[in-house]
This record gives C-alpha cells, sequence and structure tokens, in this order.
C-alpha cells in the first residue's frame, strides 16, 4: 500500500471492518476444541534474563480471527500479531496472556494487566476505567441465526433465545432489549461457543462483532448459519475495536500504541497482519470517531459555553 504519513494515518480510523462484506477464512482458522480450554495461553519475547519493563498484555483465547488458540496450542491472530508488530518496531518487552473476555475486563478494572487488544468496543461503562486508542479495525454488532429461521430483524427474534459472550457488547445489547423482546439469554464464555449453541439449536440465534461472525459462518464449522443482521442499532457503544489500558492520567500507553499503529500502516505491516488471517481485505479509510463524546464532557463544554 502506498505509504501515508504517521499523522494522517493517525488521523484516519480504520473502517477495514465495515467494508467486509463477505469475510474470508484463510488457513489459519483455529480448531474447535482448543477453543474451549480455559487454561491461560501465554507467549512473550522476553529472555526471561534482563531486567527491562515486560509489559503485560492481554487478549481474548476465543476471538477468531483476531485472537484464538491454534491446534499446537499457540495464539494466533490480528490482535496477537499487531501486538507483537508493534512491540518490534518500538523495541518493548511484552508477554501476552489469553484468558475468557469476561476475565480480561476484570484484570484491567484491577489493574492486574498493563493493557489488552481483544476487539474491544467503546462504551460509556468501559470508559470509567479504560483509556481508548484510534481505532484498528471497524466493526458493527451482528446477529447470527440458521438461515431457514426467517430473521431478517429485531421484530423477528421476540420469545426466541439469546446466546451471548460473557462481558460482550453482545451481552449487553440482549439484556437490555430481554423484556421487550421476551428474550431467553444463555452466557458463555467465547464466540465460538455461541456459534456452537446456534448450530446445535440450544439457542435460536447469537450476537457477536460482524467481522467474527462473519468469519465463523464462513469457516465450514457450522453449516447452515448465516449474518441474519449485520448491523444492530446499538447505542453509545462506537462500532469499532480499540487497543485499551487501565485508566490513567496521560494516556501513555495509548498514545504510544497509536504512534505504533500509525507507523504499521506506514510500512504496510497492518496490510500485511490482516491479509494473513481474511482473503478479502480493504486498505484503511476514514470511518467512525474514535469514540463517541461522553454525557458527562458534553455536559461541561454546554455549562462552559453558557
Amino acid at each position: 500500500m502506498a505509504a501515508l504519513s504517521w499523522s494522517k494515518a493517525l488521523g484516519a480510523v480504520l473502517g477495514v471492518g465495515l467494508a467486509l462484506m463477505c469475510v474470508a477464512p484463510t488457513s489459519a482458522a483455529p480448531v474447535a476444541a482448543d477453543d474451549t480450554q480455559s487454561k491461560p495461553v501465554c507467549w512473550t519475547n522476553h529472555n526471561g534474563k534482563t531486567r527491562e519493563r515486560v509489559f503485560n498484555f492481554v487478549t481474548d483465547r476465543g476471538f477468531a480471527p483476531f485472537s484464538y488458540v491454534d491446534e499446537q496450542g499457540e495464539l494466533k491472530g490480528i490482535d496477537v500479531d499487531l501486538l507483537k508488530a508493534w512491540a518490534q518496531q518500538d523495541g518493548m518487552s511484552i508477554r501476552i496472556c489469553a484468558l475468557n473476555f469476561v476475565d480480561i475486563l476484570t484484570q484491567l478494572k484491577a489493574k492486574q494487566a498493563d493493557g489488552a487488544m481483544a476487539g474491544i468496543s467503546f462504551t460509556v461503562e468501559r470508559s470509567h476505567y479504560l483509556d481508548f486508542s484510534q481505532s484498528y479495525f471497524a466493526a458493527t454488532t451482528a446477529l447470527v441465526a440458521p438461515d431457514i429461521s426467517g430473521i431478517t430483524s429485531l421484530d423477528d427474534v421476540t420469545g426466541k433465545k439469546a446466546a451471548v459472550k460473557r462481558g460482550s457488547v453482545g451481552e449487553s445489547f440482549a439484556l437490555q432489549h430481554q423484556k421487550d423482546l421476551n428474550l431467553t439469554v444463555n452466557h458463555f464464555d467465547t464466540s465460538f461457543e455461541t456459534m456452537l449453541a446456534v448450530h446445535m439449536g440450544q439457542s435460536d440465534f447469537c450476537i457477536d462483532d460482524y467481522p467474527v461472525a462473519a468469519y465463523h459462518v464462513s469457516s465450514g464449522l457450522y453449516p447452515g448459519l448465516t449474518v441474519a443482521i449485520n448491523r444492530l442499532p446499538v447505542e453509545q457503544i462506537c462500532e469499532s475495536f480499540h487497543f485499551v489500558a487501565p485508566k490513567s492520567e496521560g494516556k501513555a500507553l495509548v498514545k504510544a500504541f497509536n504512534r505504533g499503529l500509525a507507523q504499521l500502516i506506514d510500512r504496510g505491516e497492518y496490510a500485511r497482519v490482516v491479509k494473513t488471517y481474511l482473503k478479502t481485505f480493504a486498505e484503511p479509510t476514514k470511518g467512525p470517531l474514535t469514540v463517541p463524546e461522553l454525557p458527562e464532557e458534553k455536559a461541561s463544554a454546554q455549562s462552559a459555553t453558557r
């Protein structure tokens, strides 16, 4: 791809996910059995001998193609490879561990991890304890159902069973609409398990981030499933993925990631990583804002101008 200046690259929010309306997996697809393991899997570039700072990052263990454990028990995925590329580029010593998504949020709240890259979208609740980087991948919230279900809108899911991943935007959406749609909400630890629940008939549909949903549907592991709705009407959520770190005064780590991401885009490394896992790839384009304006910030701005 043509080189961009780092400032232009940083200013352009990545609209890749929204452009991937047909996501095809590569041979790097995970093995289903590995997604059900609960033991953390870690990777580090630190030699264990020197005493420099080692940054502890966490990622999702079952979120292909962004992060997952392959059949050899190794960490793979877009998020994992981008973290590795950033560390190599900036000379950082890092450790990446794959956990259940809800455990990622727990560790970040307790400041037991320095940062996370796990397809994390901005929400107002998360903004109270997390700093958010620039977007590195755009992603709407999608609904997956059997292709014979007849589901084409939210009106069609009334009284049905939803499968959601614990701690996810999909879970929040289902719980928000549980009463008005009379939903039964079944909770799981990974995207793989939510898809399997629909495939096995234990749930009528599942909710996940669009690029992940499309990736799983086209993997061949779940014949008969389709992305029935590719964009659910979420509120106060940025439809994109971000690197996050526990809230800090200067936001030093997310600023460092922003600089590193811009350089990875300039060098073509970002495109190489994404193309490793997705056959269909759109170049970075200007997309949604990094994060929506927070209600309290908006109120402060209004009072300051009165």
